[in-house]
């Protein structure tokens, strides 16, 4: 039996392959290059196949690519969310199912382009549509974004100041719908196609040499740019002591000798993580007070993650996960986290999941989501505040960029990841971020990654996971800020989708 024979018989093998590459492509194993190439075992695949076979192939490949990236939640729901293990693993197959979908549902549309190799063509745009409603559908989850697998390639991120992550995952794909296109026509006439794959090089090598022509100007931009020397602090506090009442003493004094350590240097700003005070501010009076004579004693203003209250005239008041910023003078400014982790600061559909309580322990209730997307101004310089997960959002750091802000902070507490690869998977959106609205990025996280990212994209500076560690950097701010990006949002992607539906309506009207 021939090589083709055997694949038709073991019809499965190539959606298998392209998930297992798919899944070296982000971190842990991190290899970015494959991702160009990871999909056309499985665009070939579908090639061969009728609709439901197609269903079927794309479900086989995002269930390998979702649950080899994301096995940490089995970890995080099980260790830090207190749910036993069956259940844990229940949640996560859930889960890795629910992102499977999309790449299933890829397969199908895909078909009704026809079985044709030009029907593969149409995998780019397509592609594009189901990773937006991925990113914002029932609250949204967008990990593992084909477009992160390229957060170090600075060349080619750059056009996502055009067009978002739906521009990079755009020719990622188009590359590899090219690849599987050129290997059917190659199997139907012995003849390798010119045009088709000559347009495709056009495109990726254009989108990189205007990539570092941009990478140039940012350079040259930021030498002009505002020096603003900026601590990162990562105190490495276990999960399961930060609320612990016996580590309360220790965890603060952690982050002061940190601080202090830090504050030799001439600093305009220090930044915490998410949570960071074991106490709520402004509550705690004796605490509240030692944070602000620390302020006052190394005269830098401090950003912070703390418990956020407000009284509501009810016997249980509102609680916020809060981003405070701190001078000499008091309470500087604050934001109230918006975009809310399902289980982890809330439970969505808690009638159905009764069994399930939040993994965040910090308040026995609910978290509240925040309104505002106002920058908090420090020194002389508008902040836009991302706590955790939302920083994955490009929405929020667009609106707080329209807003004025000149410097993005993401604080956030990457503790229950655990040892895996996913605290690197949430760093990898970073630079997107920048890109999109040519503006830096400060990052402090719990047990880390922690680091910086210029407006470039370039990440700096970054701390390993699960030390404790401070690390100084000088951040340019930008004169200017804003992009096409920031001005029109995802205009891109949903030219896809208008793209999208109109080939899907024009092949059903051709086909009958």
């Amino acid at each position: 039996m021939n090589v083709e024979g055997a694949l038709k018989k073991n019809s499965m093998i190539l959606p298998v392959l392209s998930g297992l590459l798919l899944v070296a492509a982000f971190p842990p194993f991190n290899l970015g290059w494959i991702a160009w190439v990871a999909m056309v075992p499985l665009l070939v695949s579908i090639s061969q196949k009728e609709k439901l076979e197609a269903l079927k192939a794309g479900f086989i490949c995002g269930v390998i690519y979702f649950g080899g990236v994301i096995p940490w939640v089995v970890t995080t729901l099980s260790i830090y969310g207190h749910i036993s293990f069956p259940i844990a693993v229940f949640l996560a197959l859930l889960l890795i199912c629910y992102l499977a979908l999309y790449i299933s549902l890829f397969g199908w549309l895909i078909r009704f382009f026809g079985h044709s190799p030009e029907a593969l063509l149409a995998s780019a745009p397509v592609f594009v549509c189901l990773e937006y409603g991925r990113t914002y559908f029932i609250s949204g989850f967008p990990w593992a974004l084909l477009a992160h697998s390229q957060a170090e390639n600075l060349s080619v991120i750059q056009i996502a100041s055009i067009a978002g992550t739906a521009g990079v995952t755009f020719l990622i794909v188009l590359v590899n719908s090219t690849i599987a296109f050129s290997i059917l026509k190659f199997r139907e006439s012995g003849k390798l196609p010119i045009a088709v794959p000559l347009a495709a090089l056009i495109a990726v090598l254009g989108n990189s040499a205007w990539g570092n022509s941009e990478i140039k100007a940012m350079e040259k931009a930021n030498a002009k740019g505002q020096n603003f020397q900026v601590a990162v602090i990562q105190g490495n506090i276990d999960q399961d002591k930060k609320w612990d009442v016996a580590f309360r003493e220790k965890v603060i004094s952690t982050y002061f000798d940190l601080t202090r350590k830090e504050a030799t240097k001439n600093l305009d700003l220090i930044v915490w993580p998410e949570t960071a005070i074991p106490f709520v501010y402004g509550k705690d009076k004796d605490r509240t007070n030692r944070l602000l004579k620390l302020t006052e004693e190394i005269s830098t203003p401090i950003i912070f993650g703390g418990i956020g209250v407000k009284e509501n005239g009810e016997e249980r008041p509102d609680f916020f996960n809060r981003a405070y910023a701190i001078d000499r003078y008091g309470l500087a400014g604050q934001y109230d986290k918006i975009h809310l982790v399902p289980f982890g600061e809330y439970v969505p559909f808690r009638k159905l999941l009764f069994f399930v309580d939040k993994i965040t322990d910090a308040v026995g209730t609910d978290i509240n989501e925040g309104t505002s997307v106002e920058p908090i101004l420090v020194g002389t310089v508008p902040i836009g505040m991302q706590i955790c997960y939302e920083i994955k959002y490009p929405e929020l750091t667009r609106e707080f960029v329209k807003n004025g802000a000149k410097l993005i902070v993401n604080i956030t507490n990457d503790a229950w990841f655990g040892k895996s690869g996913a605290s690197a998977q949430h760093m990898a959106s970073l630079p997107f971020r920048a890109v999109e609205n040519r503006v830096p990025l400060v990052r402090s996280a719990n047990t880390g990654i922690s680091g910086f990212v210029t407006a470039a994209g370039k990440m700096v500076a970054r701390t390993d996971i699960f030390k404790t560690a401070s690390v100084t950097h000088t951040v340019k701010i930008p004169q200017t800020t804003g992009t096409f990006y920031t001005k029109n949002g995802d205009l891109f992607a949903f030219l896809c989708a208008v793209f999208s539906i109109i080939g899907l309506w024009y092949s059903r009207k051709n086909r009958g």
